[in-house]
């Protein structure tokens, strides 16, 4: 096996990547849950609010509106960020790759409940409870750890009101499970990026 001579900057990517994965770095900063977090708010309230003034089957159409806003604009800030990212470790691997198999399950999770004519949120709820924890497990981010276990317990309650109720449940809980440790998130990558 011939032997392969690295360039200064292959090796400089090797070290980084090294030591990004000793450190068990958080490439994320919070933007995600933030952003996400923000429009399920607005999503659970709007619709609440269009449920109770009779609009009926209409109210759902927050529900496409919010991924018109989001996607773009998740597409757009993580193209930013991997142009500024010169590596990524192991961790960050893995973590994207849960959030894309959440991605994908979630859309088909919502698709059978609405076609079974059940509510997809206490599933909605099970599931984001599920990826939020073990994305603070994978990071060592206890705020994270702690919002999927409220979105666990969020879904639990979901069986006493069957009803809209389960959307200010929803927005409750990713207040507390996604926009508080998306702001801790956010604060510690700001104090980090000074340092």
């Amino acid at each position: 096996m011939k032997d392969q001579i690295l360039t200064h900057e292959e090796s400089l990517q090797i070290i980084q990547s090294m030591i990004n994965t000793a450190k068990n770095k958080i490439s994320e900063n919070g933007f995600y849950f933030l952003l996400w977090g923000a429009l399920v708010i607005i999503a659970c309230v709007a619709q609440f609010i269009m449920i109770k003034f009779d609009f009926g089957e209409k109210s759902n159409f927050v529900w496409m509106i919010m991924p018109l806003v989001g996607v773009p604009i998740s597409l757009f800030y993580g193209f930013k960020q991997n142009k500024k990212e010169t590596t990524k470790s192991h961790t960050d691997k893995l973590y994207g790759f849960l959030w894309l198999g959440f991605g994908i399950t979630l859309a088909i999770m919502i698709f059978v409940a609405v076609y079974s004519k059940i509510s997809p949120i206490p599933f909605i709820l099970a599931l984001v409870g599920l990826a939020t924890f073990v994305s603070g497990a994978i990071y060592k981010f206890t705020p994270l750890i702690i919002g999927g276990i409220i979105f666990w317990i969020a879904c639990l309650a979901c069986i006493a009101f069957k009803g809209p109720e389960q959307l200010l449940i929803d927005a409750v809980a990713t207040f507390l499970g996604y926009i508080l440790p998306g702001i801790i998130l956010w604060k510690k990558s700001k104090k980090e990026f000074y340092v």
